[in-house]
């Protein structure tokens, strides 16, 4: 049973999987964020454990099938959020998901591992000396990319500029030199922008900051950080500093932030 275990981790389905989860969590998730890669994550991430699993225990499929099932939708429900909480009292390394009903889709990956693990999986790789080592760096990679793909989401730190009262004229084109210029002290380069979901972009030091226009009193900000506990930490400074600008410069006006996410 070892042997049949660990066979499965150098077969071309379960490296072709953990593949796919590390480029889309590392690369694809930061350069096209949005749904496709979104469930992308969540269809390979479940090969990378169902494979193991189905060949590890090829007696006890049903029981597989109804554990990884009741885990998965666990995860993905508000019911988990203790644990998270929980846990990342502990760790240094925070852990998050998305609660998305949606993503339960992934599942239907499960039939085809456990037919794969059926069928007695042999190695793509044909040289015994290479199998060896290769085994020791795709365990560790898995153990990452599991890990990995369960880390906290990025927040972002958007609000909406507005004026106290409606009469009152609203300088837009004063607030928007002072964000240009509060972006390029920080780093930051312009962007194309992508009217009408953003009026203008700025990008770098791993930060996206674009505006949007809402009506003729209102500008709504919103800033991603793209990488890391670095980028969260610069995300949240450039906010401050755009508010901490825009108050010393105009007088009559409000900062809104989103509600919170639940």
């Amino acid at each position: 049973m070892r042997n049949r275990t660990l066979a499965i981790f150098i077969t071309w389905p379960f490296l072709l999987s953990l593949a796919v989860l590390l480029v889309n969590d590392w690369l694809l998730k930061r350069a096209f964020p949005g749904f496709i890669t979104g469930k992308l994550s969540d269809f390979a991430g479940l090969a990378v454990v169902a494979l193991p699993l189905f060949a590890a225990f090829p007696r006890h499929t049903r029981a597989l099938y109804l554990a990884i099932g009741g885990v998965f939708l666990w995860w993905k429900s508000p019911a988990s959020g203790s644990f998270i909480s929980y846990i990342n009292d502990l760790l240094p390394m925070k852990i998050g998901r998305t609660v998305d009903y949606g993503d339960l889709i992934a599942l239907i990956v499960l039939p085809f591992c456990s037919r794969f693990a059926a069928n007695e999986p042999r190695s793509g790789v044909s040289s015994h000396a290479l199998r060896r080592w290769l085994l020791p760096p795709v365990l560790a990679a898995t153990l990452f990319g599991v890990m990995a793909t369960s880390q906290a989401p990025l927040i972002r730190k958007d609000f909406e500029v507005r004026a106290i009262e409606s009469s009152a004229p609203f300088p837009r084109d004063g607030i928007v030199d002072a964000i240009a210029e509060v972006a390029r002290s920080r780093g930051l380069k312009a962007a194309e922008a992508n009217p009408p979901h953003w009026e203008g972009a700025f990008e770098g030091r791993g930060v996206l900051l674009t505006y949007t226009f809402k009506g003729p009193t209102g500008i709504a900000v919103g800033i991603q950080p793209n990488s890391g506990d670095s980028g969260g930490s610069k995300a949240e400074k450039l906010r401050d500093e755009i508010k901490k600008t825009l108050s010393l410069r105009f007088n009559g006006l409000e900062f809104v932030d989103p509600p919170p996410s639940r």
